[in-house]
């Protein structure tokens, strides 16, 4: 009896110390689903796993309730991604969720090997990545420009010159009028803070704007 329960505590053990290692990045960058989230997704993965092999055969039984933990922990993801704005919060929580109890059931398998080589890959993502990240999303940041000229298509034609003079990418262009004889350009675009700098030091100067905003 006592080997048996240790048989299925070790899983559960395993599943422990892999949910709880990814939660603690979670919460020290205090996010919704934090060290005990991860910990009882994690061990109840392992439990549904355990279960299942006990039930039934590996073939049938076990294979539906695999199938039903993915199912439900995708609804639980669903619950910490959030809409702010323009911007959605919680994708990477969600997708640790998710990968959380792929690690639970994982451990209930008893593939320690493969939970403590993918745990370690995850938390080398966490930790080490989001540096890396924030350098690239500096190099490359999309900046909004409104641009006040005459209504000509001429001044148009220069102003899109400049942009291609301080190599800044345009992704989209919208124009609108707001007072005659005026036309606003409502510019989004790839640059740097270097090119960015830049291009507001020549429309400053350029004598066809009127204003520009950034």
């Amino acid at each position: 009896m006592l080997e048996e329960l240790l048989k299925y505590f070790i899983p559960i053990l395993v599943s422990v110390l892999a949910g709880g290692l990814i939660g603690i990045e979670r919460e020290y960058r205090d996010k919704s689903a934090g060290f005990r989230t991860m910990i009882l997704i994690a061990i109840g993965s392992t439990l549904f796993t355990l279960l299942s092999i006990k039930m039934g055969t590996v073939e049938k039984e076990s294979t539906r309730i695999a199938a039903a933990i993915v199912t439900g922990i995708g609804f639980l993801g669903a619950g910490v991604v959030l809409k702010d704005g323009a911007t959605i919060r919680g994708i990477t929580t969600a997708a640790s969720i998710w990968l959380v109890a792929a690690l639970g059931m994982g451990a209930g398998l008893m593939e320690y090997e493969l939970v403590g080589a993918v745990t370690l890959l995850v938390l080398i993502v966490l930790w080490a990545l989001p540096p890396f990240e924030r350098w690239i999303d500096r190099m490359h940041d999309f900046v909004e420009v409104d641009v006040t000229i005459k209504n000509s298509d001429e001044d148009e034609d220069n102003i899109l010159d400049i942009f291609d003079e301080c190599k800044i990418k345009i992704v989209q262009i919208t124009r609108s009028r707001l007072v005659k004889g005026e036309r606003v350009l409502h510019i989004k675009a790839n640059t740097t803070a270097k090119k960015q700098k830049a291009l507001s030091e020549i429309l400053v100067n350029e004598k066809g704007v009127l204003k520009f905003t950034a």
